[in-house]
């Protein structure tokens, strides 16, 4: 039976691997759980929010067969797409930087400028667009550009 990657939380295998008495013992969950990947966890997020593909095309300005690509695993998304995913789902913090991790890619980084001014715009549920402008007007480089 395929375990689903979201079926233990992280504290909870955290708890289990301090009070773990062996190595064995702290990778116990590992043997049977898969691995999370980037298109897995964004299948959640969408199906959790009730969107469908056709919606984050929507929403994310990504052209459709890219967009699919990414869906089914065959393409993997730059840090600019993933953020542009991250707001057309109007994710939390927490679920941005899991989605950039997922894909390879560095959480972000509040000692960066670029960074805080999307954490700041995650934190104040800026729309994809809202958040696009906020780095424009900053004078950083936009995740999109509109022409």
């Amino acid at each position: 039976m395929r375990r689903e990657p979201n079926a233990i939380t992280t504290s909870k295998l955290l708890t289990m691997i301090r009070n773990a008495q062996t190595f064995e013992e702290a990778t116990t969950y590992h043997e049977t759980a898969e691995e999370p990947t980037f298109d897995h966890y964004l299948y959640s997020l969408m199906d959790a929010r009730r969107f469908t593909p056709k919606d984050m095309i929507a929403r994310t300005m990504i052209e459709r067969s890219y967009f699919y690509h990414i869906l089914n695993g065959a393409k993997s998304p730059g840090r600019n797409i993933v953020l542009r995913i991250g707001f057309g789902l109007g994710v939390n913090l927490s679920e941005m930087n899991q989605l950039l991790r997922l894909a390879g890619l560095s959480g972000l980084y509040a000692k960066i400028r670029r960074d805080a001014l999307l954490i700041y715009a995650v934190q104040q549920k800026y729309s994809m667009k809202q958040a696009n402008q906020l780095l424009m007007e900053a004078g950083e480089t936009p995740m999109y550009r509109d022409d």
